[in-house]
């Protein structure tokens, strides 16, 4: 008779590990059940040659590594990740460069206020007023997850007054030249949208914490942070297994009853927290006619998130001498940002994009002498999907090499030092992540579908919950995290009711 576990969790991306964690470190028998062989989802990492590649973290926020510890860290203290994986704090937030404009904005709200006032002295007042906005809509929010009631004048004011708003909608009533305006925007990129369809509260929220406190790089990849959750449920006595698809989520009468595996096994359970996509887990692994269809209403009214494009780069030369000093540098065609994402949406051409160069980060992130370095420039599925197969291959090269030339005006020369190269499109990532469209973040993160919009942690079955980017409280590393220690804790709640 197989095991019966107080939950299962299907999927170990960042919001299954940290689920099935939050469960085990808590006294609940938990089981993971993953189908790939490794960990991590988007959290991970892979080899080429003598390269060890991150897969797609750029910097993580939460963790504030000065003394005034964030959320994540303090969450980590609990979970006992601190200990295992070594975090390094990002001293700059990004380096932009536009056609006529090359700046890089620090960590450190006066740092930061004081290069972008030098840079655009003529727009003083409204820089620091934007920053002062998105500062106290930020505080407002903590104050709201500490507990504080919604009708407090500064959630009101600060944060709830903005929950229809776009990023545009505000930042162009403060900040007139564009170019400021690019630069202070320039983040978006982090989450998925241009300014005019942003959410506000989704970029205020992000980049005054980056802005504040910096962001994080995870020596070893983000891989070495998958590893450490799998290490702790294992060691409170949690079971993982890889390569062991889930096929099917047993269900009666409007309940969940556990689940089967793809080689089918059958393992009951009464809670099962979903890390698969809400649309597969409900419409492949429980069945259309087992669910509500309200559910289905829902989900078909949202879009699909944007993916990415990838050059991974394994250079054959210190990024020192390469000319390359910051980890993140965003370059830019110009500064309507609206523009070059509506190109995006329909072709497979690459538009504005970031080089990563992880060295800078941490020289240990590549073998002495050389240089581990990605460009991504953010690109949906459809355009690839129009592609004809016989196609792909010679246009994702076509593609890269057009990412390489404009990298090349960066990064002199980068080409003669290229001993590595891997190149991947929002296909790749579907295949590797099951994610519709290839998506990093699940829904897009537009006023509509932020926040308290966005598709709730409780599934439409009892004993059925969700955790990661498609759900609250989003996608990108921290909030997928964040939201598997809430499907948890939900679910310990209705353990405790039950086992009274």
């Amino acid at each position: 008779m197989a095991e019966k576990y107080d939950a299962i969790v299907v999927g170990a991306g960042l919001g299954g590990l940290s689920a099935a964690a939050t469960l085990a470190k808590n006294g609940q028998r938990v089981l993971l059940l993953e189908k790939h062989y490794r960990p991590g989802g988007y959290a991970g990492s892979f080899v080429r040659g003598r390269f060890e590649f991150e897969i797609a973290l750029h910097a993580l926020s939460g963790l504030n590594l000065d003394e005034r510890r964030g959320f994540l860290y303090r969450s980590f203290e609990k979970l006992g990740i601190i200990d295992r994986v070594e975090f390094v704090k990002l001293e700059n937030i990004y380096r932009s460069v536009f056609p006529d404009l090359d700046i890089t904005v620090p960590a450190g709200r006066e740092n930061a206020e004081g290069v972008l006032v030098d840079t655009f002295p003529h727009e003083a007042e409204g820089i620091r007023r934007f920053l002062d906005r998105m500062n106290a809509t930020n505080r407002a929010l903590s104050m709201l997850q500490r507990g504080a009631p919604p009708s407090q004048k500064e959630i009101q004011e600060d944060l709830l007054a903005y929950k229809d708003k776009t990023l545009a909608d505000v930042l162009n009533k403060d900040v007139k030249d564009p170019k400021a305006r690019g630069v202070l925007s320039r983040l978006m990129g982090y989450f998925g949208l241009p300014p005019s369809q942003l959410s506000y509260l989704i970029y205020a929220t992000g980049y005054d914490t980056y802005l504040r406190y910096g962001g994080a790089q995870i020596k070893g990849t983000s891989q070495a942070l998958a590893n450490a959750f799998v290490d702790i449920i294992q060691e409170m006595d949690g079971d993982v297994r890889f390569n062991c698809g889930v096929n099917k989520i047993l269900t009666d009468g409007g309940s969940v009853k556990g689940v089967v595996t793809e080689a089918g096994e059958k393992i009951p359970a009464e809670y099962v927290i979903s890390n698969v996509n809400p649309m597969t887990a409900c419409a492949k692994m429980i069945g259309v006619d087992r669910v509500p269809g309200t559910f289905f209403e829902t989900i078909q009214k949202k879009d699909i998130g944007v993916g990415t494009m990838c050059v991974y780069l394994g250079l054959d030369a210190p990024h020192t001498e390469l000319g390359i000093d910051e980890f993140e540098t965003f370059v830019n065609t110009g500064y309507d940002f609206d523009a070059t994402w509506e190109k995006a949406r329909t072709s497979t051409e690459p538009q504005d994009f970031a080089i990563a160069t992880y060295n800078a980060a941490y020289p240990e992130a590549s073998p002495p002498g050389t240089t581990a370095m990605v460009l991504t420039t953010l690109s949906y599925a459809e355009p690839w999907l129009k592609v004809p197969p016989s196609e792909y291959v010679d246009t994702k090269n076509r593609m890269a090499d057009m990412l390489l030339s404009r990298a090349e005006k960066i990064v002199p020369g980068i080409r003669e030092h290229i001993e590595v190269i891997e190149v991947s499109t929002p296909l790749t990532n579907m295949r590797y992540t099951g994610n519709p469209g290839g998506s990093i973040l699940g829904f897009p993160y537009a006023p509509h579908d932020s926040f308290m919009y966005r598709l709730p942690q409780e599934g439409p079955l009892k004993g059925l919950y969700f955790a990661g980017a498609w759900t609250q409280i989003g996608g990108g590393f921290q909030t997928c995290i964040m939201s598997g220690m809430m499907a948890a804790q939900k679910v310990m709640a209705e353990l405790t009711k039950t086992k009274k």
